[in-house]
C-alpha cells in the first residue's frame, strides 16, 4: 500500500557516516507516523528539489523512535544536498509505503537477499524481527563488492540473538557473473516461501534470473526493491 500525495514535515536529528562511501540521515519521526519495515519514502527539499532520485528505504525499523535512510554517496544534485544537511534541517514525506509487497508475512520462511547498500530494507525488516523476538526462519544473503558490509556488526550481533537468523557473506569483487550465479545456486535455501532481492538493479534483475531459470523458483514468491544509481 502507497500513501500518496502527503505533506509531512520532517526535521534532520543526526548524521551518521558509516565509511567513505555510505551514510545514514536519521530524522524525527512525527508523531502518529506510522510504517512497515521495507517500506520507502520520497523525501523533499522544502524550497523544491534538485535534480535527482527522491525515493529512499527506511532502514529504521517500525519499533524505532527515528526515522532513517542509509545510501551510497553519489553525485546526482538531489543527493550532493541530501549528504550535507545538518540537525535541525527540515524536509517533507510526499509518500510512503510499498506496492511490491516488500514485507516479510507472518508464518512464512523468507530468504533475502541484498545488493550493496540493498541492505538498507533488509536493515529494517531484522532489527524488527529482532524487537518483536520472531520466530520466522530467515535467510540473509548479503553481496558486496566493498570491503565493508553495511550493518554487519548489528547483523552479527542479531544471528547470535535470533537462532532463526542465517547471514551469508559474499565478497563478489573477484566474482564474474558464472561464478557468482553459481555461488548464488549454492547457497540460496531453495524451500523458502518467499524470496526478496534489493540492490542495484543489474544485480536484481540478474538474481531474479538465477531464481526463476536456474532454481525454478516461481515469479510469485519473488519480491524486489531496484535501487537507481543516482
Amino acid at each position: 500500500m502507497v500513501t500518496k500525495n502527503i505533506n509531512i514535515h520532517v526535521v534532520v536529528r543526526h548524521i551518521t557516516p558509516i565509511n567513505e562511501t555510505h551514510m545514514s540521515v536519521c530524522f524525527e519521526r512525527p508523531a502518529g507516523f506510522e510504517y512497515e519495515s521495507g517500506d520507502w519514502i520520497d523525501l523533499n527539499f522544502l524550497d523544491g528539489n534538485p535534480k535527482g532520485g527522491t525515493t529512499y528505504s527506511l532502514s529504521s525499523s517500525p519499533t524505532e523512535s527515528l526515522l532513517a535512510i542509509t545510501f551510497k554517496r553519489g553525485i546526482s544534485p538531489f543527493k550532493q544536498r541530501l549528504q550535507s544537511l545538518l540537525p535541525g534541517d527540515e524536509m517533507s514525506i510526499s509518500q510512503f509505503g510499498n506496492d511490491y509487497g516488500f514485507h516479510l508475512k507472518e508464518h512464512r520462511s523468507s530468504v533475502l537477499i541484498a545488493g550493496g547498500i540493498g541492505i538498507a530494507p533488509f536493515r529494517s525488516m531484522l532489527k524488527e524481527m529482532v524487537d518483536t523476538d520472531n520466530k520466522n526462519h530467515v535467510q540473509l544473503i548479503y553481496m558486496n563488492k566493498e570491503i565493508v558490509y553495511v550493518f554487519a556488526e548489528e547483523i552479527d550481533l542479531w544471528q547470535k540473538q535470533l537462532s532463526n537468523l542465517v547471514v551469508e557473506y559474499i565478497d563478489t569483487k573477484h566474482l564474474n557473473r558464472k561464478k557468482r550465479q553459481k555461488l548464488l545456486t549454492e547457497v540460496i535455501e531453495k524451500n523458502a516461501h518467499h524470496y526478496f532481492i534489493a540492490g542495484p538493479e543489474g544485480m536484481v534483475e540478474a538474481t531474479g534470473h538465477v531464481l526463476i531459470d536456474t532454481m525454478g523458483i516461481s515469479p510469485k514468491n519473488i519480491r524486489i526493491d531496484s535501487f537507481g544509481g543516482y
